[in-house]
């Protein structure tokens, strides 16, 4: 079939009415399966302490992971090809610090690094032991190739076999008055995971990028013992970045990189700002000896499905998803070991079983399929979702739409809600509608030099190019909090703190999760399927999963 955006404001409103009103038979009652305390109570059961923290490969995450099929058969969706489980297949690597390493030598020698200090590195080829020598050290700029913008980073030269040197984000350029690359907001082509995967596609050595505070939007600290930690990829070809070397550099260090090739690093951030940019060698070579212990874990999403009451349109289906794992327990870090992960993600989780519950009590069934994902793995690299894509139990192209739920709000009823994403599809569009009828202003993303859209499960539903938004929790809070929500989120994300607490207040969520199903209802019953906005990254991808080519309307 084919799609175009809802750009008529008229044609909005009425899909608005009429996904809210009797004659489609969506009727509001429905509703009332979202309630505050129920999922509450889906909260408390998957942040016990008897879940030890739904680490991924745990018996906590399969106790989750059962909880969540139960829910699912007792709400009355529809197991997949017989299933509630799709196993996750994923490998699990680290590297042993104390007899890897790794060199720069340069025309005035080796610099000097430091593992976990100015410098961390990894590989992600899934073997036991690499080595690189004097591999040539190629500096590619930004490293983008986007074929919507005539962007092209490499002109056509062959990589393989060379360390990458990438600057961080995008490259910030501007033409007649139109920022090619979102200006503040990071692309993908941003994102460190898009310069990996360009570097595996071409088939380099390596890659290392080049870390600044302001172009990576963090402290160097948050990435400056990757090289120590354990990584997770999925247990498929080509997954998981499968470079041989992987590493980050401070901004010191890359700084004397420049400075051999005659130039400072805000002159290589210059000179890759300009789309006539073409690698260059920096006359420095890289040696490196990484030894990596491999394991495999196998985790599991939970998925069910409401089939949809139109005999053409069900074939089309709409993922509502939430990630159930969290990080584990840590018996050596005193105190409380659980990391309970009440708001990361049981809430969220919560709040999709609420909304299959609405959508289970809605007669006549919207038109299209409505299917709830309870992903694995999200705390792992966003793995459950990954595997989902790529291996999904129904046709790919029959995904049109993904609306993620991670994180979301526990203080209360706002006059907004941050969908992040909102800008990029038609699905904003329909939130805004849904919104706006309920006078609520419809925000994106608080932080968007942050990419944050590329941080949670809904990217790998958008790179296969299915439409996708991230909802988050608004600001605008109706009754003034006791409390600051950032302090409350920087003390307990990611904390065995993160329990169900008294300043909860899930009225907020209920509401929250009311306008969700009212979107997912509006984009249910609409005519045409969900798209990209023009120019997007991603629409290239969704034409080729809809067999459109350029040009095409």
């Amino acid at each position: 079939m084919r799609a175009s955006t809802l750009r008529n404001g008229a044609v909005v409103a009425a899909l608005v009415w009429t996904a809210c009103s009797a004659p489609t038979g969506v009727a509001t009652s429905p509703e009332s399966a979202i309630g505050a305390e129920a999922m509450l109570d889906d909260v408390r059961a998957l942040s016990a302490d008897e879940m030890e923290g739904r680490a991924a490969g745990t018996p906590g995450e399969e106790k989750a992971a059962a909880y969540l099929e139960g829910r699912f058969r007792e709400i009355g969706l529809a197991p997949l090809q017989g299933a509630y489980r799709q196993p996750v297949e994923t490998v699990s690597f680290r590297k042993k610090p104390e007899v890897s390493t790794l060199s720069i030598v340069g025309p005035s020698g080796a610099l000097e690094l430091e593992d976990g200090g100015n410098v961390s590195f990894w590989s992600s080829s899934q073997r036991d032991v690499v080595d690189l020598a004097d591999a040539p050290l190629l500096l590619v700029g930004y490293g983008v190739e986007a074929p919507e913008h005539a962007w092209d980073d490499y002109k056509g030269l062959d990589v393989s076999g060379k360390v990458l040197l990438f600057l961080n984000d995008d490259p910030p350029v501007s033409e007649d008055g139109v920022e090619l690359f979102g200006g503040e907001a990071r692309t993908y082509y941003g994102r460190w995971t898009y310069k990996f995967e360009e570097a595996m596609r071409r088939g380099a050595a390596g890659a290392l990028v080049v870390h600044t505070t302001p172009s990576a939007s963090y402290p160097f600290s948050v990435v400056q013992r990757n090289g120590t930690e354990e990584h997770f990829a999925l247990d498929l070809p080509r997954s998981g970045y499968q470079v041989d070397l992987l590493g980050w550099l401070d901004e010191e260090t890359s700084g004397r990189i420049a400075a051999g090739m005659g130039t400072t690093l805000d002159g290589l951030f210059e000179a890759a700002a300009s789309r006539d940019f073409a690698p260059r060698d920096t006359g420095f070579r890289v040696g490196a000896h990484v030894e990596t212990e491999l394991r495999r874990i196998t985790t599991s999403n939970v998925a069910g499905i409401l089939e949809g009451g139109d005999p053409v349109l069900k074939e089309q289906v709409i993922v509502l998803s939430a990630h159930y794992d969290h990080l584990g327990t840590d018996p050596g870090a005193g105190g409380d070991p659980i990391f309970n992960g009440a708001w990361d993600n049981a809430a969220g989780s919560a709040a999709i079983l609420a909304v299959a519950e609405a959508f289970a009590a809605t007669e006549p069934r919207p038109r299209r399929s409505i299917l709830f994902l309870a992903c694995a793995a999200e705390e792992k690299g966003s793995l459950g979702s990954r595997w989902f894509v790529a291996r999904p139990p129904i046709e790919r192209r029959r995904l049109v739409a993904n609306l993620n739920v991670d994180m979301p709000q526990i203080f209360g009823v706002t006059d907004d809600i941050a969908a992040i994403g909102v800008e990029t599809n038609s699905l904003g569009n329909a939130l805004r509608a849904v919104a706006s009828a309920e006078g609520i202003r419809v925000t994106g993303d608080p932080q968007p030099n942050a990419g944050s859209f590329y941080r949670s499960d809904q990217v790998n539903f958008a790179k296969a190019g299915i439409p996708a938004l991230f909802v988050n929790p608004g600001g605008e809070y109706r009754q003034v909090l006791p409390f600051d929500p950032s302090a409350y989120r920087e003390a307990h994300y990611h904390q065995p703190s993160d329990e169900v607490r008294e300043e909860w207040d899930l009225s907020g969520l209920e509401r929250d999760m009311k306008v969700l199903y009212r979107t997912v209802a509006l984009v249910a019953d609409a005519e045409e399927m969900p798209r990209w906005a023009p120019g997007n990254e991603f629409e290239e991808a969704w034409r080729a999963l809809h067999g459109e080519t350029p040009g095409e309307p």
